[in-house]
C-alpha cells in the first residue's frame, strides 16, 4: 500500500471511530473538556504512531490502549484533585465500556452510570467511594471496615457486577 493509500486509511479509520474513542475517553470518568483534550492527544499520537499499526488489526483495540495510558498520564497530571477517580477505576470503567460497544453515546452510558451508583445501597456506594476515590489501599479500606482484603475484594467484585447489569440494562439498543 502506498503511503498516501495508508494515510487514506488512517483518515478513515480515525473519523470511523472517533466517535468510540470519545466515549472510551468519557467512560473512564473524565469530565467533557479532559474528555476533549485527551481524545485530542489521542489522535496526533496515533498519527504519530501510524507507520507500526499493523493494517488490518483491531484499530479500536489500537485506539483504547493508547487512550487508556492518555487517561491515566492525564489522572496523573491532575492527581490533587480529589473528584478524579484513581486507575483501577478507569480500567474497571473502561473494561465496562469495551464490553458494550456499540452506537451508545457517552452521555448515555455516564447517565446510566449515575443512575445505577446512585441506586446502590447506601453501604455499597460508599464502599465505591472509599475504593474508587479515595487515596487508600484495599488493604487499608478492609482494616477500617472489619474485613479481610479477599472480603472487600469480593464485595466489590459484586457491586460491580450489579453496576455494569444495571448499565446495560439502561442503555438504548444499538
Amino acid at each position: 500500500m502506498s503511503h498516501s493509500n495508508t494515510d487514506k486509511l488512517f483518515v478513515k479509520l480515525l473519523a470511523t471511530n472517533e466517535r468510540h474513542i470519545r466515549s472510551f475517553v468519557r467512560s473512564t470518568g473524565m469530565d467533557w473538556n479532559a474528555t476533549e483534550e485527551i481524545s485530542q492527544a489521542v489522535a496526533v499520537i496515533m498519527w504519530r504512531k501510524w507507520d507500526k499499526f499493523e493494517v488490518g488489526s483491531d484499530f479500536m483495540k489500537w485506539a483504547r490502549g493508547i487512550a487508556r495510558f492518555e487517561v491515566l498520564k492525564y489522572r496523573r497530571k491532575m492527581s490533587r484533585d480529589r473528584l478524579v477517580f484513581n486507575e483501577d477505576l478507569i480500567d474497571l470503567l473502561a473494561e465496562s465500556s469495551e464490553d458494550l460497544e456499540g452506537e451508545l453515546s457517552s452521555k448515555d452510558y455516564t447517565e446510566a452510570l449515575q443512575l445505577c451508583i446512585d441506586r446502590l445501597p447506601q453501604r455499597s456506594r460508599q464502599l465505591i467511594q472509599l475504593v474508587y476515590q479515595g487515596e487508600k489501599t484495599i488493604k487499608q479500606i478492609a482494616e477500617e471496615i472489619g474485613k479481610s482484603a479477599t472480603s472487600l475484594y469480593k464485595m466489590i467484585d459484586r457491586i460491580r457486577k450489579k453496576l455494569k447489569s444495571c448499565v446495560e440494562a439502561r442503555l438504548p439498543p444499538a
